[in-house]
């Protein structure tokens, strides 16, 4: 037993090391690669640490942590979000979230599993120098994907010149490569070996990697981290030469602020990407305001519940609620308000976010206060605190991800570690000797419950999750290659295991649902198949989560596609109950009545939707179309020229409304300016011959089919009977 005892615990100790190596696993087979696969892993690695560790436990009473005032913060703020969970809007979403974020409940108790493992097996100063040097390894491997990415060896995945390496995401590399510089840089400080100088290059590397995510809260945050570790060294160090040195170094800073400043303007920061970027930063810049805006949102949304919140991952529910129009700039959903502080406002309440920062305040209590007590040198205490000030400034501006939350938990794991009396021996306490006389069968029962526990809940909670989101992706990829029945079957094997991603899979399904129905390829009866399967579906997750008006708008999508316009109706209005101020669902609304020839309805709608921001442009567009739709064109060309100065405008959308009002010679005037911007294009030249048709300009029709037959020869034998006909006078 002893023996066995002691394979369990290297293999917890071996599980731990491989904590560092999640920010590498991208597996294609999952929705959400960057995201889902690392959650999925750090979940089933932690669920068998977890039982391996309880194992451990019963055989030895010395296998539990430390108490802290990080560990106690950190049980407060798991379980204030359990409480906001049970009594917020969604329990479900809360437990669960999404396989985009997969940041609930779930996801917190892991972690907090993941801080006990941790702190009560890595109890030496070695371990934890091992544990922190295999992550830097680590981020020495995505640092040189990243320098591959720069050089333009390896894809981007975001498709820009933001680096974001196997993170998938610039925002989220920046502040893992953040992390990593600080921890560098506190082991070069501490480190007295000769080894020591191959911090040096690795910081220099990730420094590199950082400035080329072009994350400008984490780039900030970093500046201001180190700033304040110097100004921790100016003020602690008793050393003379140290003080000037740190002082001069937060002039140097200053100065280089200020310099940076007074040469925005100039032609070298303008034409560099990530400089620029910095340069825009204003009051004034779109971000910026929408930022503010969504903040605004957020305290109303806590106003209402200030206590314990809307519950985790129930962010969007506040966004709908209290949307206001100008941010018809930024994306449409938004489920988080790309500020730490304010998402735990609104989603845990006043409790949540006290119980957050708690854990900041007390690992700062230690570092600073404590730092006698807890063994921490000035360097120490100034470079782990600059880290957590600038993990604090990042987080102003950004969401939290799997791999930003494994660092901050170890990072406090080490903190409440050294707060605690040093451990004697190296290793982890040994197990005690098994009784021989064959009485003690309750260990041995205990031990077996745990080990079939532990595998129940590595499968309820990880496998038909994972099922699905494989069953999502072969769904997707049959999409892609025109494949209904398989793309079909797909969904319908991912829906069936009714996990977490159902709700993505019934989205895809939607979309889906709509391209088939708009295929001239696919036979009336597999649309209608495809058609009653996705509603079934849509109204399911409606029943779900009867808030959500992201489920209700593409429920409502789907009916008009599949022409049920009075229930699209009926479903789009109770999204507007929810969220009053959103144009776009507006705009799906109007379409209804549009396609129900209900003109005057439908344009009410658009002029609502116009009416509720005026500086956006395409509801002004859309406003003018249905206006044109309901025979009034001469208030839609008002509308437009009051903004673009004339009223024939390159929009195809405007050509149907024209076609439909039966105007062509409107049509004619804004297919010139389509093909004034794309002479070459054949489709172009025939459309505008059949308005020239309409309107008796039969040279010009001639004309443009001439020139179409010109573009491509192939077109020349029914060109040319286009051609006889309308030389006889006909309208082809």
């Amino acid at each position: 037993m002893r023996k066995s005892l002691k394979l369990i615990r290297y293999l917890i100790l071996g599980g731990i090391f491989l904590v560092p190596f999640i920010p590498l696993i991208v597996p294609g087979s999952l929705f959400f690669p960057f995201i889902a696969g690392k959650n999925f892993f750090f979940r089933i690695l932690v669920e068998i640490l977890l039982g391996l560790w309880l194992v451990l436990a019963i055989y030895n009473n010395r296998y539990k942590p430390h108490r802290s005032w990080i560990l106690i913060s950190m049980i407060a703020f798991v379980f204030v979000m359990a409480l906001s969970s049970f009594f917020g809007e969604n329990l479900y979403r809360s437990l669960w979230s999404n396989y985009e974020r997969m940041e609930g409940l779930i996801t917190h108790l892991h972690l907090l599993a993941y801080f006990f493992i941790l702190v009560d097996v890595l109890r030496t100063e070695k371990l934890w120098k091992r544990f922190f040097n295999v992550s830097l390894g680590v981020s020495a491997i995505i640092g040189v994907y990243g320098a591959l990415q720069l050089v333009g060896k390896l894809a981007i995945h975001q498709g820009n010149v933001r680096l974001d390496a196997t993170l998938g995401n610039a925002s989220y590399l920046a502040i893992y490569m953040v992390f990593h510089i600080f921890i560098a840089l506190f082991y070069f400080a501490r480190e007295r070996q000769w080894y020591k100088w191959f911090y040096i290059p690795l910081i220099a590397l990730q420094s590199l990697v950082l400035y080329h995510t072009a994350t400008r809260g984490a780039i900030l945050g970093l500046l201001a981290g180190v700033a304040l570790a110097v100004a921790i060294i100016a003020f602690l160090s008793k050393r003379r030469r140290v003080k000037i040195f740190a002082v001069s170094a937060i002039a140097f800073m200053v100065l280089s602020s200020g310099g940076f400043l007074l040469a925005k303007n100039s032609s070298f920061v303008k034409s560099s990407p990530v400089l620029s970027r910095f340069a825009s930063i204003s009051i004034k810049e779109t971000t910026t305001q929408s930022r503010f805006v969504i903040w605004k949102m957020s305290w109303e949304g806590f106003k209402e519940k200030p206590i314990l919140g809307w519950g985790p991952e129930n962010y969007n529910l506040v966004f709908d609620k209290y949307y206001e129009p100008i941010l018809y700039k930024q994306e449409t959903w938004f489920d988080r308000a790309h500020n730490v502080f304010f998402d735990r406002l609104t989603t845990n309440g006043i409790l949540g976010l006290f119980a957050y920062l708690a854990m900041f305040a007390s690992a700062f209590y230690y570092l600073l206060f404590k730092k006698g007590r807890s063994g921490f040198g000035v360097y120490d205490s100034a470079i782990l605190s600059g880290l957590l000030a600038a993990y604090l400034f990042h987080n102003l501006f950004v969401f939290d991800n799997i791999t930003s939350f494994l660092l901050f938990f170890s990072v406090l794991g080490y903190v409440h570690f050294r707060s605690m009396p040093a451990e004697t021996e190296e290793e982890l306490p040994a197990p005690v000797p098994v009784p021989q006389n064959g009485d003690d069968y309750k260990k041995p029962a205990f031990a077996a419950i745990i080990a079939i526990s532990t595998v129940f809940i590595i499968y309820t909670l990880n496998v038909p999750a994972i099922l699905a989101s494989r069953s999502l992706i072969s769904a997707l990829q049959n999409v892609s290659v025109g494949n209904v029945e398989g793309a079909l079957g797909g969904f319908k094997q991912s829906i069936s295991y009714r996990s977490f991603g159902s709700g993505e899979a019934r989205e895809q399904l939607a979309n889906f649902a709509m391209r088939v129905l708009s295929s001239p390829k696919v036979g009336a009866g597999l649309k209608n198949k495809v058609f009653n399967y996705a509603v079934s579906e849509m109204k399911r997750q409606v029943e779900q989560s009867p808030d959500d008006i992201r489920y209700l708008v593409f429920l409502g999508s789907l009916y008009n596609k599949g022409g049920e316009y009075d229930l699209a109706i009926e479903t789009l209005k109770k999204a507007i109950k929810l969220s009053p101020k959103k144009q776009h669902i507006y705009f799906e609304l109007g379409t209804s009545y549009l396609n129900k020839k209900e003109y005057e309805k439908g344009a009410e709608a658009m002029k609502t939707a116009f009416e509720l921001e005026p500086s956006y442009g395409d509801a002004r567009k859309i406003y003018a179309i249905a206006l044109i739709y309901d025979g009034k064109s001469d208030l839609a060309e008002k509308l437009l020229k009051e903004k673009y100065g004339t009223s024939v405008i390159a929009d195809a959308r405007l050509v149907n409304a024209y076609n439909a009002a039966g105007e062509p010679e409107k049509i004619a005037r804004i297919l010139e300016k389509f093909i004034e911007k794309n002479p070459n294009n054949l489709q172009y030249r025939v459309s505008l011959a059949a308005a020239y048709s309409q309107t008796g300009e039969r040279k010009k029709a001639i004309e443009q089919l001439q020139k179409a037959i010109e573009l491509d020869p192939k077109f020349k034998k029914q060109g040319e009977y286009y051609i006889k006909e309308i030389r006889a006078g006909r309208k082809p």
